[in-house]
């Protein structure tokens, strides 16, 4: 028997395994993270089906579930909330198709070292923000007074107050029974792959036998038997769509990065992200032809995927083909589930992506710029439509790259100890006279720190008999900015009569710096270029200077 087919027979069982349980954890998920977009549930039934299965074969990472995550599902709930409801479905299945040309495109451009210009901090504001709005918004349904489409969603609790004879007992009672059932049940190991279904199981026999007057999905939806009907997205559509399916696209690549970054391949390796960023377009592109809303890599059900005992990309195809066997045979049970009970779910998924303390408290103890864009980033959330606050999140992770690199870059003074050892102190704001200074660039060097630089150098105004070996670090950016700031550093420091040393200077920049004019301020004899020994170059200009002393 070829060892391929024998591989193949011994992975099956766990695979198997793996796939009913994130079947059965992504059939409520999927229906309930379509509610939170505004759309039918049965097309949170076609993405749990068909994208995670086509996504199992075309994704680097062998693991990676693709399917519409809570992130997603609350951004696409703003983009769609002003689209007139009869438009709702084509808007969608055009979102879908441009969010996966937006992916495609990012993967063939291999954009996935961008991604780490996204802070954690920013991250975190988002995720954290985008959860409560899963909260707030699923209140309406836990508790049968619905708020107005268009509202926004923080005005949930004081309108639930104003309004609060007309909450339905019931209707709470089935909401919060079904969360205290799922956390029960989450704690018993052997159930725990059902901790979402049953509920929601438990809660439509109850609602079927005691309390008919609260709502089901099918008082808003028919959820039909069978797969769906190939469509055509509406071409026409698309100039509208493009700036919010471009945020969509992004919000998925950064929550996919963090899960392939976060889960290793069978032999310990990180899968190719760009792989992951080009399959997850690709799927999108073709689901948009078969009703399905847009979607990403979900951290959640990637680690259930992995803690299930997934050994191959097997397991998400079977978890997606379960969920269509479910869908063709019995689809229109679906309609029997209580609003209250996938709301109750709902919340307990938002929940528990809001409870972070320990990530939010350490952005906020021991990072102030991450502290201020957290924040920032998460305000934005509930003020803004969810697609505009990741280019907000983009825009404050760049911004406090640029500070923070730009505060980094400084002068320190290297001071000789024992065996060619220095202690690092701060620079002198003057040259001391008749004395070696040796000064090392700290940070990293590029056009926007230059000028850092040069305030931290320090000035030779007055002094006598001085030189002063400034060591460049091989973390530089060559350009006209940095030759002309040595040029006038050189210049300052000559004129009074000291000299001016460069040490392990990169020799690429050798030519930079005689067409800027730095050699010739300088004089000649006085650039070390540095050598493959880290120092090296910094200890001969040291005995250099020592020497024409």
């Amino acid at each position: 028997m070829p060892a391929g087919e024998t591989n193949w027979r011994r992975s099956l069982p766990a695979d198997l395994a793996a796939g009913a349980t994130t079947a059965l954890v992504g059939i409520p998920q999927g229906m309930g993270f379509a509610l939170v977009a505004g759309v039918n549930p049965v097309y949170g039934l076609y993405t749990a089906a068909f994208s995670t299965a086509i996504g199992a074969f075309l994704t680097g990472s062998t693991y990676l579930k693709v399917m519409l995550s809570n992130v997603l599902a609350v951004s696409i709930y703003s983009v769609l909330a002003p689209v007139p409801e009869t438009d709702v479905p084509a808007t969608l299945f055009v979102l879908t198709l441009l969010v996966g040309l937006f992916q495609l495109g990012f993967g063939l451009v291999r954009a996935g070292s961008l991604t780490r210009f996204v802070s954690n901090a920013v991250l975190t504001g988002f995720v954290t923000g985008a959860a409560l709005l899963i909260v707030l918004g699923q209140l309406g349904n836990l508790t049968g007074h619905q708020l107005p489409r268009e509202e926004i969603q923080i005005l949930a609790i004081p309108d639930l107050l104003l309004h609060a004879g007309e909450i339905q007992p019931q209707a709470l009672f089935v909401g919060l029974l079904t969360i205290a059932l799922a956390l029960a049940l989450q704690r018993v190991p052997r159930l725990n792959s059902v901790s979402l279904l049953l509920p929601v199981i438990i809660a439509a026999f109850l609602v079927r036998i005691a309390f008919p007057e609260v709502a089901i999905v099918g008082d808003i939806a028919a959820i039909p038997a069978g797969l769906p009907v190939p469509v055509i997205p509406d071409i026409a559509l698309v100039p509208g769509l493009l700036v919010p399916a471009l945020a969509l696209a992004i919000i998925g690549l950064v929550m996919a990065v963090g899960v392939t970054e976060t889960t290793p391949e069978p032999d310990g390796t990180i899968a190719d992200v760009n792989r992951d960023f080009s399959g997850q377009g690709i799927t999108n592109i073709l689901t948009s032809f078969l009703q399905c809303a847009p979607s990403a890599g979900s951290l959640s059900a990637t680690a259930l995927n992995v803690a299930a005992g997934a050994e191959t990309r097997a397991a998400n195809l079977i978890s997606g083909a379960l969920v269509g066997a479910v869908i063709v045979v019995a689809g229109p049970l679906a309609e029997q589930i209580p609003l209250p009970a996938l709301a109750g779910i709902l919340i307990l998924i938002g929940a528990e992506l809001i409870y972070q303390p320990r990530e939010i408290a350490c952005i906020w103890r021991y990072s102030r710029p991450g502290r201020w864009a957290m924040l920032a980033t998460f305000i934005s959330t509930q003020v803004l439509p969810l697609q505009y606050s990741i280019y907000i999140g983009v825009i404050l992770s760049l911004a406090i790259y640029l500070v923070t690199s730009t505060r980094e870059a400084t002068v320190v003074r290297l001071v000789p100890v024992e065996e060619g050892m220095f202690r690092e102190e701060p620079a002198p704001g003057r040259l001391p006279d008749d004395s070696i200074t040796v000064l090392l660039v700290s940070g990293s060097v590029y056009f926007a720190t230059i000028r850092a630089i040069e305030r931290s150098l320090p000035s030779p105004e007055g002094a006598e008999g001085a030189v002063v070996i400034l060591a460049l670090s091989r973390r530089v950016e060559a350009g006209t900015g940095l030759f002309r700031m040595l040029a006038r550093y050189a210049r300052k420091v000559t004129a009074g009569g000291n000299r001016l040393i460069l040490a392990e200077v990169d020799p690429r920049l050798l030519a930079g710096l005689e067409e800027g004019g730095v050699t010739g301020a300088i004089g000649p004899g006085n650039i070390f270029p540095a050598t493959p020994v880290i120092g090296e170059s910094l200890r001969v200009a040291i005995r250099a200077a020592e020497a024409g002393a």
